[in-house]
């Protein structure tokens, strides 16, 4: 957290002395800083239950894709479905590759 001088409005920076911490700033003001675990303790939780919250968990049984899905034949089985996607894997001056992969025996090809 952010606070500044109640007397020059500047930014109050941490320091040190003598194994107690004080905000203070260049005019000379100096607050003592009380060490408060609970509100630490408040704040930890807090971003792990929103870390929680927006956990998704996928196992394999899902068969969730990320990737759109085209028509395209598979060189192994023929199913004519697979997702695909575009890497950048040579200098920046030449096209990205395309790659897919079939979504009945999971073979990954790529075109140029």
């Amino acid at each position: 957290m952010v606070e500044f001088c109640p007397d020059c409005g500047g930014l109050l920076r941490k320091r040190t002395k003598n194994g107690t911490t004080f905000l203070f700033c260049r005019c000379g003001y100096e607050k003592k800083l009380e060490p408060n675990n609970a509100e630490k303790q408040k704040r930890i939780a807090k971003k792990k239950k929103k870390l929680e919250e927006n956990l998704i968990v996928v196992n394999h049984d899902d068969k969730i894709t990320v990737h759109p899905i085209v028509e395209r034949i598979c060189p192994k089985c023929g199913f004519n479905e697979a997702e695909t996607w575009q890497e950048q894997t040579r200098s920046a001056d030449e096209p990205s590759t395309t790659f897919f992969r079939c979504l009945k025996c999971k073979k990954t090809w790529r075109e140029y």
